[in-house]
């Protein structure tokens, strides 16, 4: 365990992980425009996006199991070729079938290496640094927010394949990014760790991301699909104003949780995270879209790094691997169930229905986080 924050292993991991998550999103962002383009219903572009975090979903036990008994680097460095081969089949994807394979083998993959990388931070970070850490290395997902989206679509608009290979390489580089991350990781495995589904002590976090992932899978799958519908030209900018002030939430988070405590700090994120839900049923120009994606931001920035730490700083060293899994685990769950919901509920009643509810459950996920989760963190 490095001593330091900023250390060589750190830095290393949070740059393979901007690249890494970066091409994730360029993918994930045109996936339901593309099966549009294809002759796909928004129903079944939601499926699109679903089946990738459904064959994340499934996957996560595996991983979190096989990151705590065998290795950690490995199975970064596993998901990063799988990755790079969904990459390559996107080239020939020509067809709805052919993108559904694509997307399953991009979930497995995406599911290995985040859960596996996220555990190395973990491994490689002074526990008292544990809260700074995992909200620094969240910033690896805001900067690929801010860049992927807009580059992806741009780059849809001149040819798929261009921005399959895009994807293709960066996700090629990752791996050996990992390569450098070096560490004693025998010291945290467990040769006689059982295959479990879930990590008891993280339950509590995974019931509350769930309900935020939900509202996440409205934004990341259904933003361009919306701004096409009303006319709004501002799709590309809501991503990359939400990420600038989630990032700049990420960097004094340590400090507002100090001052304010966590819990009072996500009910305050919380209400201003269904603020941004209210705007967007709502919106129909680029001055409330862009007000909805700075409120979007500043929730998000602040809910997800409290919820995450909660996940795996209660477990055992040697369990961090399936913690970790637990929790993105119920993320995937949120993810596929938002994907398919909202695809389905925005083309029988509208995108301002979807909005609407994702408001109404975001007051559910409050409850949720005051009854499972807010007493273990005082």
């Amino acid at each position: 365990m490095d001593k330091s924050l900023l250390s060589k292993n750190y830095v290393v991991a949070v740059v393979g992980a901007t690249l890494f998550y970066t091409a994730a999103y360029m993918a994930n962002a045109i996936c339901g425009k593309y099966a549009i383009s294809l002759g796909a219903s928004n129903t079944v572009s939601g499926f699109a996006v679903a089946v990738f975090t459904l064959a994340s979903f499934i996957s996560r036990p595996l991983w979190g199991w096989v990151v705590d008994r065998y290795s950690r680097r490995f199975i970064s460095l596993l998901g990063g070729v799988m990755c790079f081969s969904a990459s390559l089949l996107l080239v020939f994807s020509n067809t709805i079938t052919t993108l559904f394979v694509s997307r399953i083998v991009f979930g497995r993959g995406y599911s290995a290496f985040s859960t596996a990388s996220a555990t190395v931070i973990c491994d490689i970070v002074p526990e008292s640094k544990l809260s700074q850490a995992i909200s620094v290395y969240g910033v690896t997902g805001v900067l690929a927010g801010a860049v992927a989206p807009g580059l992806a679509l741009w780059l849809f608009d001149m040819g798929h394949i261009l921005l399959a290979v895009t994807v293709a390489a960066i996700t090629a580089f990752v791996p050996l990014l990992f390569l450098m991350v070096r560490y004693n990781e025998k010291q945290f495995l467990n040769p006689q760790a059982t295959f479990a589904i879930w990590e008891k002590t993280s339950l509590p976090a995974a019931y509350t991301i769930f309900f935020f992932a939900l509202s996440s899978a409205s934004v990341n799958s259904f933003i361009p699909v919306m701004a096409q519908e009303r006319k709004i030209a501002a799709d590309g900018v809501f991503f990359l104003v939400s990420a600038v002030f989630m990032l700049v939430v990420r960097f004094i988070n340590t400090r507002l949780t100090d001052s304010l405590g966590p819990q009072k700090l996500f009910y305050i994120a919380d209400i201003i995270y269904t603020a941004a839900f209210l705007i967007l049923a709502v919106t129909h120009n680029n001055l409330f879209l862009i007000l909805s994606s700075a409120l979007y931001g500043i929730g998000a920035g602040v809910i997800h790094p409290i919820v995450n730490t909660a996940a795996v700083s209660r477990c055992n060293p040697e369990k961090r691997g399936l913690a970790t899994a637990t929790f993105m685990m119920s993320q995937d769950l949120g993810m596929t169930a938002g994907a398919a919901s909202w695809g389905y509920i925005s083309e029988t009643f509208g995108f301002t229905v979807v909005y609407f509810v994702v408001a109404l459950l975001m007051l559910v996920m409050m409850y949720v986080f005051y009854r499972f989760l807010s007493r273990i963190l005082k």
